[in-house]
């Protein structure tokens, strides 16, 4: 198995699940399907292409939360008014109210893996040469660092137990992995079977939490 490692770190974030137009909620860590769309505009895929995002969404995800950020409330408006005469309503409703929220500060670092070798490795390439503008969840939440972080030959979670911690500290962390249905496992329906426009599909899967602590490399370096 083989493992592409991404670093997902800026000022402002959104990985929102639930959120319709007037709510746009944003989870704790990045979704499966952010994740893959922000690897999809790294490859310019076009958005019909569901043989290639079926090959992407068959990756096994985790990720680690580094860095958890903090709770940004943002209270926004859309349309209403006129400008040089013409019409700005949303639909006749004039101004539209809505509520985003956004994570401030926070850092993570994914890993998509399989036994698809040449679409992992592809992915490292589209991440060190993105075709199209990369954004975490939205396109005003813009990377502050380069999202490629590695390839490695072992299975996400093992890859992500083994990365120091870009800070120097050493946790607890916390990680969220995929898993098989069960006693602690949390269903997430973020798996994008397609992204066409206007006829956006996901299928569910189920994660579980855990917690590591980083050993610092100065605790274990050989004398």
């Amino acid at each position: 198995m083989k493992s592409v490692l991404i670093r997902l770190e800026g000022p402002i974030q959104s990985w929102g699940t639930q959120g319709r137009f007037s709510v746009r909620d944003t989870d704790t860590e990045p979704s499966k399907s952010g994740v893959i769309g922000f690897v999809a505009a790294a490859l310019g895929m076009k958005r019909e292409d569901d043989a290639m995002l079926a090959r992407l969404s068959a990756l096994e995800m985790a990720v680690r939360i580094d860095r958890e950020g903090t709770l940004l409330h943002d209270y926004h408006t859309a349309g209403g008014g006129k400008f040089r005469g013409e019409d700005h309503s949303v639909g006749g409703k004039g101004t539209v109210t809505t509520d985003r929220y956004y994570l401030c500060n926070a850092s993570f670092l994914a890993a998509l893996g399989g036994d698809d070798h040449p679409i992992v490795e592809q992915i490292a390439e589209g991440l060190s040469n993105p075709v199209w503008p990369l954004f975490l969840g939205r396109k005003s939440c813009v990377p502050a660092v380069a999202p490629f972080a590695g390839l490695r030959d072992e299975a996400p979670i093992l890859a992500l137990r083994r990365e120091r911690l870009s800070d120097g500290t050493e946790g607890p962390v916390r990680l969220v992995v995929e898993c098989a249905p069960g006693d602690d496992a949390v269903p997430r329906n973020d798996v994008p079977l397609s992204f066409a426009l206007y006829h956006r599909r996901h299928a569910r899967r189920f994660v579980r939490t855990e917690w590591m602590r980083v050993v610092n490399p100065a605790e274990d370096a050989q004398p």
